[in-house]
């Protein structure tokens, strides 16, 4: 799977797009991703989990595309679990994601896996738990807007 069927799917896009390609996928099982690190800098460990995170939501989404947030929803990724950082991915370094679906429950997911650099291990994911949510429902609401401070005279 190139680039542009992974923008069907998910609505991530360019520069905050962090999965280059899919190279394995079992329905409702696993999948196997990458992302070419580009540019001079190191992938900072944010990115490298956001990147796990996207080819995540390849696999839960492929038979659901959902390319834009306004109709489709926003997937939101609500715990990560024990989470173990390895060394930095260097520029021009393929990472390779690994992504195993431990179960889904209508719009909420369950998986789990690792990020790897050749045959080095640079990311591990004991478990993300992400779901589904209306653009509308993350919207601040009039009672959170009551609650803030007011500026005093």
């Amino acid at each position: 799977m190139e680039i542009d069927e992974i923008r069907r799917i998910i609505p991530h896009r360019p520069p905050l797009l962090l999965v280059d390609r899919v190279h394995e996928l079992v329905p409702r099982r696993r999948l196997v991703g990458s992302l070419t690190v580009t540019g001079d800098r190191l992938l900072p460990a944010a990115l490298l989990l956001e990147s796990w995170g996207q080819a995540a939501l390849v696999l839960i989404r492929h038979d659901r595309p959902m390319p834009d947030v306004l109709t489709d929803g926003v997937p939101v990724a609500g715990v990560f679990e024990q989470i173990r950082f390895g060394r930095p991915v260097r520029p021009g370094e393929t990472v390779e994601h690994r992504v195993e679906l431990i179960r889904l429950i209508a719009d909420t997911a369950f998986v789990r896996g690792e990020s790897v650099v050749g045959s080095e291990v640079v990311l591990r994911v004991g478990r993300l738990v992400g779901a589904m949510r209306p653009a509308t429902s993350l919207r601040p609401t009039a009672r959170v807007r009551a609650t803030e401070p007011k500026e005093s005279t």
